[in-house]
């Protein structure tokens, strides 16, 4: 039994070997979809499926259903899903036992179809990573296998990192720079300081800070496609 979930097979065509070639090793074509053009295709084809539940849970976690959105299209794709919770965890778990190492290799693995590590899973739910048995992070690496949980996790941990640069915000209203701090913080964490990422949004492009808040920037960047796909009415 998974503590952490109920788990189910939910009928969802998740990123796969096949997919990575297709993206990886063919040049890119519109017409036959390979290369670049099937990797934006299979993301907004992830959008588009699941977005009732973007929406829903976006609204039952009190964030923007842009800002979930954003994060979503911007993590589908890379490493085929199941060679990351079935094989790269299991190595480095491995690779913990032989050296003697705490768990902080395998904790810094990212799961599930909208990216997160385990490390951020654990503390979303409040838990200390430290504490997380190997079987305890197999079984929230199962768990993100599901979309709804996936997805959940992901806007919980957004709600989190709204609060941690601004403990009064709406979470629901953002402006454009909380907007863009909390995609930043989802891709590189909160050890840099807040006016930094600031700073970088503003600085002239080419300058080397600017990508300290490119993650967040690129989600602005989308947002008609995204409204878009989430059929948001003006």
């Amino acid at each position: 039994m998974n503590m952490f979930c109920k788990v189910d097979n939910e009928v969802f065509p998740h990123w796969n070997g096949v997919d990575f070639m297709r993206f990886w090793f063919l040049p890119n074509n519109q017409r036959f979809l390979t290369g670049e053009n099937y990797l934006w295709a299979y993301k907004a084809a992830y959008l588009t499926y699941n977005k009732d539940k973007v929406i829903k849970i976006a609204k039952e976690e009190h964030i923007p259903a842009l800002l979930l959105a954003g994060v979503a299209i911007a993590e589908v794709d890379g490493t085929p899903e199941r060679l990351k919770g079935y094989g790269v965890l299991q190595f480095r778990q491995l690779l913990e036992f032989l050296l003697k190492k705490d768990n902080q290799w395998s904790n810094a693995v990212s799961v599930g179809a909208v990216a997160i590590q385990l490390r951020a899973v654990a503390e979303t739910l409040g838990i200390n990573p430290k504490n997380l048995s190997s079987l305890q992070q197999f079984q929230l690496a199962t768990c993100l296998y599901n979309n709804e949980f996936n997805l959940r996790i992901v806007a919980q941990h957004l709600r989190q990192l709204i609060k941690y640069d601004y403990p009064d915000a709406d979470t629901e209203t953002l402006n454009d720079e909380q907007l863009i701090l909390a995609g930043s913080r989802y891709n590189r964490g909160t050890s840099r300081d807040k006016q930094d990422i600031i700073d970088s949004i503003h600085a002239p492009k080419g300058h080397a800070t600017r990508a300290w808040s490119s993650y967040g920037r690129r989600i602005l960047e989308k947002k008609q496609t995204l409204e878009i796909i989430l059929e948001v009415k003006k």
